[in-house]
C-alpha cells in the first residue's frame, strides 16, 4: 500500500513534508502555485493576510515600483507584479530560497519585470540607495519574526533616497511586536491585526523636517 504524506491545507497554503504551496490570489498570475523549499525555512504571509493587504493597497499597485526586501518564496512581490505592479526588487538573504523565487516568477511568466538580490537587507538598502532616486512606491517588510532590527531597518529606509512623497512601507510582525507611529517621515496610517499578525501601513510625507 502506498505511503500518504499528511496535508493540511489552511489559509490558501499546503504543508507536507517536502515543501509549502501558495498560490497568487488575483491577477494576471492567479491560481498559479508557488512553491517553497524543503524545512520550511521561510514563513510565508498567508493568504488571507495577503489578501487583505492587497485589498487595501488597491489601485495603489498598479504600475508601481515593488520592493520586497525578506522575499522568502517572493509571495508578496509575486502578488504585486500579477496586480499590475511595473517592477519588483526581490531580496532574499538564503540562497536557496533566492532560487525558488526564481522558479516561481518563472511559472508565473514574470521574470522580466523583476531584478532579484541575494543581500543581507541593511547592505541591499545602502546599494539601492547609491542606485536609485526617488523610484520605490512600495516597500514590503516581513523579516523574521524574532528579528530585533524592525526600528533600523525602518529608519534606513527613513534616510535613504529611495521614497517620494506618498511612498508607502508595510511591515508585518507578529502580534507581540510594536512598532512606533513615527520613523521621521515615515508616518503610520494605519494598523490592522489578523490574529497573530499585525499588518503596520506607514506613509512617506516628503514635507515634513526631520
Amino acid at each position: 500500500m502506498k505511503e500518504i504524506s499528511l496535508i493540511v491545507y489552511k489559509c490558501g497554503i499546503i504543508f507536507d513534508e517536502e515543501c509549502i504551496i501558495l498560490r497568487v490570489i488575483a491577477g494576471s498570475a492567479k491560481g498559479h502555485k508557488l512553491s517553497s523549499q524543503k524545512g520550511l525555512k521561510t514563513r510565508p504571509t498567508l493568504e488571507r493576510v495577503r489578501e487583505a493587504v492587497f485589498n487595501i493597497l488597491g489601485s495603489n499597485v498598479l504600475d508601481a515600483v515593488f520592493l520586497d526586501l525578506f522575499a522568502g518564496t517572493g509571495a508578496i512581490g509575486i502578488e504585486a507584479l500579477s496586480r499590475g505592479a511595473k517592477f519588483c526588487y526581490f531580496n532574499e538573504y538564503d540562497r536557496k530560497t533566492k532560487e525558488i523565487i526564481q522558479q516561481n516568477l518563472l511559472a508565473c511568466h514574470l521574470e522580466d519585470k523583476c531584478q532579484i538580490y541575494n543581500m543581507d537587507a541593511e547592505l541591499l538598502i545602502k546599494l539601492l540607495d547609491k542606485q536609485l532616486y526617488k523610484c520605490i512606491d512600495i516597500i514590503y517588510l516581513d523579516p523574521p519574526y524574532e528579528m530585533e532590527k524592525y526600528d533600523t531597518i525602518l529608519m534606513l529606509l527613513e534616510n535613504a533616497s529611495l521614497l517620494k512623497d506618498g511612498s508607502l512601507v508595510i511591515a508585518e510582525t507578529n502580534n507581540k511586536r510594536i512598532l512606533a507611529e513615527t520613523f521621521g517621515r515615515l508616518i503610520l496610517y494605519k494598523k490592522n491585526v489578523y490574529g497573530d499578525t499585525i499588518i503596520w501601513f506607514y506613509k512617506y510625507n516628503c514635507n515634513l523636517e526631520d
